[in-house]
């Protein structure tokens, strides 16, 4: 069966308020059902809620871990194949996605041009050749040209972050020689690395699945701060080798990102990647334990809230705002629970959508949804709320009325400079909170009567006291919403 392309548009919806990401299902998703079956907790990560300082894994140490790791795995298809189907449950976005099989089986950029010319195409094919050769076996080691005999851009992205890591690569053929075949998991391991981290350079930052248990397990060996320059130096490496003319330009740029991500850093990203490849989502967990250093990070992550056992619980990891991530993890619950929760607070209809850990929840009635805290009953929400329905009304047609031209040029310079910067995830994030705001300054002229707020909950109707909270019309967004506004009574006006 031929490959099929399936593209996404570019630019998604942008939050209301800075820094918060976007959806981890629609609104009209059947699985929005399933949130009312269970509970979720919201776990921030931040440079300074953390270790400043890594978890050491030493070289001898990193073999052996490899070696215990790679037993029992046994090879699949082509390296590039099996990467995107092992962070398949993680592709939400607006690259392009060549799909086989009903299998997302690469991304690619919507154009997928390379900007390298016949000669220096070759040269990088024939210098990628020359690299299999030396370094791991001969033949296409990295499986870049199973699908045609010209490397792709995804293809270029693949090699620079392969020269990045040649040296941990090249302790990973020793470590397992003799084992399983070696140039088979290299193939695998940078295949894996290079979608887990471009998941990252999405218009909407956020991994979900085993891409969000890897990040999970990463922060457990790593600061939050070393995690974002991993991220925003593989955004440079992408920006430049994207626009690279010769494979000499894709060395320097690895180069760059190599000496940027260090020795230690290379070492736990390969480690956490052979465990995601070799356990899978099923066994992820029970791989971590045989890491360099697993004590002392597991230790970490409980310091966080957060539990290394338990990473599968973990469904999705977003970047909310610079040098932040955020988890949502998953708490077993019921639908009975759920239903009987509902009965006793006396309204029928509402379904409890998540009940956040502060006791405050998210209740959706009427076609509404309502953030009550803790100390208020599900029984305040009024039975007919006009002002919050034409508010809403508003707020999705001026969405609709926005497009970039709406920046203002400031803006578009700090956007454009970010970019120019490598600064991805940066850049992603200001066009989210500059759409937001301007969403917000339209409802603004357009409701005088309300009283708006520059800080906390948007509006509050003066006449009824009934407050107003403008966001994206995403899960996500709301359940962080609920998050950093604990104590307040508040309806959800959805854009």
């Amino acid at each position: 069966m031929g490959l099929r392309q399936v593209g996404a548009v570019l630019m998604t919806y942008l939050t209301a308020c800075a820094g918060t990401p976007r959806a981890l299902y629609a609104e009209s998703d059947p699985a929005e059902a399933e949130l009312a079956a269970a509970r979720y907790e919201l776990h921030v990560l931040t440079a300074g809620s953390g270790p400043s300082e890594p978890v050491e894994v030493a070289r001898e140490d990193f073999q052996r871990a490899m070696r215990v790791l790679a037993r029992g795995y046994r090879p699949g298809a082509q390296p590039a194949e099996s990467a995107h189907w092992l962070m398949e449950g993680a592709l939400q976005g607006t690259l392009l996605a060549e799909v086989e099989r009903e299998r997302v089986v690469r991304l690619m950029p919507l154009e997928d041009d390379s900007p390298l010319d016949v000669a220096s195409a070759a040269e990088a094919r024939r210098k990628y050749l020359g690299l299999c050769q030396r370094d791991h076996g001969g033949g296409d080691c990295l499986g870049l040209l199973a699908d045609g005999p010209v490397l792709t851009r995804e293809d270029l992205r693949t090699l620079g972050l392969a020269l990045a890591l040649k040296e941990v690569l090249k302790e990973t053929g020793v470590a397992l020689k003799g084992m399983v075949s070696p140039q088979a998991l290299v193939g695998m391991l940078v295949w894996t690395c290079c979608v887990y981290l471009t998941l990252w350079l999405l218009p909407e930052p956020v991994s979900k699945v085993l891409a969000a248990s890897l990040t999970v397990a990463l922060l457990a060996w790593l600061p939050v701060s070393t995690l974002w320059s991993l991220m925003e130096g593989w955004g440079r490496l992408v920006h430049e080798v994207d626009r690279a003319t010769s494979f000499e330009q894709v060395e320097e740029a690895s180069a760059k990102f190599s000496k940027l991500m260090g020795e230690n850093t290379a070492h736990v990203l390969v480690l956490v990647v052979t465990a995601a490849i070799t356990g899978g989502a099923a066994r992820f967990s029970a791989q971590l334990p045989k890491l360099p250093g697993f004590a002392l990070a597991e230790a970490r992550a409980g310091a966080q809230g957060m539990s290394l056992a338990e990473a599968r619980e973990v469904e999705a990891a977003a970047i909310a705002e610079e040098q932040t991530v955020t988890f949502m993890v998953r708490r077993p619950g019921s639908r009975a629970a759920a239903v009987a929760e509902e009965a006793a607070e006396g309204r029928a209809g509402a379904t409890l959508i998540i009940r956040h850990r502060g006791g405050n929840r998210q209740v959706r009635i009427h076609n509404q949804r309502w953030h009550v805290p803790a100390n208020r009953s599900i029984r305040d929400i009024p039975a007919k709320d006009p002002v919050g329905d034409v508010l809403q009304a508003a707020a999705l047609r001026v969405r609709d009325a926005w497009d970039r031209g709406k920046l203002e040029d400031r803006e578009v310079r700090a956007i454009r400079e970010a970019i120019r910067q490598g600064d991805y995830i940066r850049a992603r994030l200001m066009e989210r909170m500059f759409r937001g705001k301007w969403v917000e300054q339209q409802l603004r002229l357009e409701f005088p009567e309300l009283k708006w707020n520059p800080k906390g909950v948007d509006a509050v109707d003066p006449a009824t006291g009934l407050k107003y909270e403008i966001l994206t019309g995403t899960n996500w967004n709301m359940e962080l919403h609920g998050r950093r506004m604990v104590e307040e009574f508040f309806r959800m006006i959805t854009f």
